[in-house]
């Protein structure tokens, strides 16, 4: 036997140090500690395999000049037919005869609603898809009315066809019966391999990034950053992949198989999301089974969907019964398998989180949504979206749960991954109170992670910002789900870049709707930490879209949230209340401005009647999505005359509070005091 010498010894000890490094690294594991709002992800790879993401789809516009008509007539923004009035039995809407459309597996959409949805079950209409070409029938299908979920409301009704060889000339028809009003808003064709590719991604990024985020998507449309900027802005290095396929070949070792979801039961999409953790499976459409059971990927089937369900409401109900009592009842979240093909989908697989979509309108969908609610704890999240914006969030208040608007989050296993370590810098030195005009400019929507990851990170680009002092809502749920993209923010901001909270904390609820005092109590306390780790001393509260802040949930954020210069409220004009003689809630002057013109309006309408012999104080907020940019409130500010001063939000509420005896900096140790309300 050979002795071994140091230095043998020494490389060997390196080999095993190494093994046990990278063994480790591969292995390394979501985080979720029990102080923390959402989890937290490995650390990324340096290097992204960065690939596009994105839907092939053709749609056309009811009204519009690619379609026909036989009966009748335009409305507004879609094309109408009502009984006693149109010619019934005749096609409403037929064309477009594209001849553009590739050959193979697609899905026709028709976009349509009814005025009533219960009066009967007769047909509506009749609705196919026709090879023009050669005069043959694809696919049909006959909608009745209770096939509309929702009266009023569009639904989207999907019909699968095959194109049978290449230029055909496609015709996409609807026959009207005259039994109900019926408006169609407009028809499209998918095509069917890029959405079922979406699914497939989506899922293979979940199981990838799980152990360690090392694929990067981007899925941008018109409201996007671009599909370098976060990369950039987080200092990760990319390797842009042109076959998206390559990646299931490079990491065919941690895919275990395939979970083939029911095209005729789309909403089992969010049952094998769900299902994919644990299976190392991805999410597959009958459409691409054989590619992906064949060589070179040769991965099994572990779990096939199709047949075993026959409604949506038992796909949930099997959810609810059989696999949410094993998971984690901390988020549950809720994705449109229809629309959110990809985006956070991938979040939800990495995590092997619920996945629903219960629409709070619909009673027997409402029961199912409330069990899942009621068996949640203090402190869970429901992330994603809802089907429609008020009664969600209404909903999950009424539990004490808190919506964090995820939805269109393409990367946020990434994200959540980041360094937590969060640069903020100091508030600088307020103006002088003076007898003046000051308004402050809010851009709202920061509860909503997808909009900060997205939209907003496009308008931070815009070379206005800076110009004028702009309050920027964000989310204090970024600590946790992005923590890089927030120190980003703070180190790139100006002096006139404001970082505040977003609706109504940490997420975006209605305090008012909650029943349980100590549910809102532990709410606020944590949005105060998240406040603090995050830097925001200011937080807008909204109650509906229209609500103001009721005396309880003033009081409580003045008790539990110290360090709170001021909080806005959504009603409109409410002027000035002072809660526990600590905390001033300011309603907003404009609580949803559109353009630059509304908010020229809305400050001159809250200046009215000033007289110049003391301050006044207007906030004026503004929604990003109709072109609202930086550019925008500097053009308002410079329409403002000597007798207005622009400033920060964070100042305007320091303003307040000195113009009310209030102390400016700190409130942390402040308590008592009866509430005060004051109007301009």
């Amino acid at each position: 036997m050979v002795n071994p010498t140091p230095s043998s010894l020494r490389t060997t000890t390196l080999l095993l140090f190494l093994q046990l490094f990278f063994t480790l690294s591969l292995s390394a594991q979501i985080s979720w500690p029990a102080g923390q709002i959402l989890p937290s992800f490995p650390a990324p790879a340096q290097t992204q395999d960065l690939i596009m993401l994105r839907e092939s789809n053709s749609r056309w516009e009811a009204e519009g000049s690619a379609l026909s008509h036989k009966t009748g007539r335009l409305e507004s923004d879609g094309w109408l037919c009502q009984t006693g009035i149109d010619a019934a039995n005749q096609h409403m809407i037929y064309g477009p005869y594209d001849t553009n459309l590739p050959a193979g597996p697609n899905v026709a959409e028709f976009r349509m609603k009814i005025d009533n949805n219960t009066a009967n079950n007769d047909p509506v209409v009749d609705i196919d898809v026709r090879n023009a070409t050669t005069g043959a029938i694809l696919a049909s299908q006959t909608i009745t009315r209770q096939q509309f979920p929702v009266a009023s409301n569009y639904t989207n009704f999907t019909l699968p066809f095959t194109i049978p060889a290449e230029h055909q000339s496609i015709e996409l028809r609807i026959y009207w019966r005259g039994a109900a009003y019926t408006k169609v808003d407009w028809v499209g064709v998918q095509q069917n391999g890029s959405s079922a590719e979406m699914y497939l991604f989506a899922s293979l990024k979940g199981v990838v990034n799980r152990t360690q985020p090392r694929i990067f998507s981007y899925e941008g449309d018109a409201f996007a950053e671009g599909p370098y900027t976060w990369l950039q802005s987080l200092g990760l290095n990319w390797s842009e992949v042109t076959d998206k396929w390559s990646l299931i070949t490079k990491y065919r070792s941690e895919i275990a198989g395939l979970i083939v979801y029911d095209p005729a039961q789309i909403h089992t999409v969010n049952l094998a999301t769900m299902l994919a953790k644990d299976r190392r499976a991805l999410v597959v459409s009958p459409l691409l089974l054989s590619r992906l059971t064949a060589a070179p990927y040769n991965l099994p089937v572990v779990l096939d969907l199709r047949g075993q369900f026959t409604s949506k409401l038992q796909v949930y109900q099997a959810l609810y019964n059989t696999y949410w009592p094993n998971l984690d009842h901390r988020v549950l979240i809720g994705l449109n398998p229809e629309a959110h093909k990809s985006a956070l989908r991938e979040y939800a697989a990495a995590l092997g989180a619920a996945v629903i979509w219960l629409d709070p309108a619909i009673p027997a969908e409402s029961t199912l949504l409330n069990s899942f609610l009621a068996s949640m704890p203090a402190g869970a999240n429901f992330m994603g979206w809802w089907p429609e914006e008020g009664p969600g969030v209404e909903r999950s208040s009424t539990y004490g749960i808190p919506t964090i608007a995820s939805d269109w989050c393409t990367n946020l296993t990434l994200h959540s991954g980041t360094p937590r370590t969060i640069n903020k810098k100091p508030i600088p030195p307020k103006p002088p109170l003076q007898n003046k005009l000051y308004v402050a400019f809010i851009l709202s929507d920061g509860d909503n992670l997808q909009y900060i990851e997205h939209l907003m990170r496009k308008l931070w680009n815009n070379p206005d910002r800076g110009a004028v002092p702009i309050g920027w809502t964000l989310s204090p749920a970024m600590v946790d789900a992005m923590p890089g993209a927030l120190n980003y923010l703070w180190q790139s901001s100006t002096n006139n870049d404001n970082l505040i909270s977003g609706p109504s904390g940490y997420g975006y609820t209605y305090p008012n709707s909650w029943p349980d005092q100590q549910k809102l109590n532990q709410f606020v306390a944590t949005t105060e930490t998240y406040n603090q780790r995050a830097g925001f001393r200011v937080v807008t509260i909204w109650n509906t879209i229209t609500g103001g802040i009721n005396q309880n949930t003033g009081q409580t954020f003045a008790q539990k949230a110290p360090s709170l210069l001021g909080m806005t409220g959504q009603n409109t004009g409410g002027g000035l209340t002072i809660y526990n003689n600590t905390l001033p809630g300011m309603a907003l002057s404009c609580n949803y401005c559109t353009n630059e013109q509304a908010m020229k309006d809305h400050i001159a309408s809250a200046a009215a009647g000033w007289n110049g012999t003391s301050p006044r104080f207007i906030i004026i907020q503004a929604q990003p999505w109709q072109n609202v940019t930086p550019t925008s409130f500097k053009n308002v500010a410079a329409s403002l005359n000597a007798d207005y001063r622009v400033v920060r939000p964070d100042h305007i509420f320091q303003l307040i509070r000195e113009a009310n005896s209030l102390p400016v900096g700190d409130t942390s140790f402040l308590r008592g005091g009866a509430l005060q309300h004051y109007r301009r």
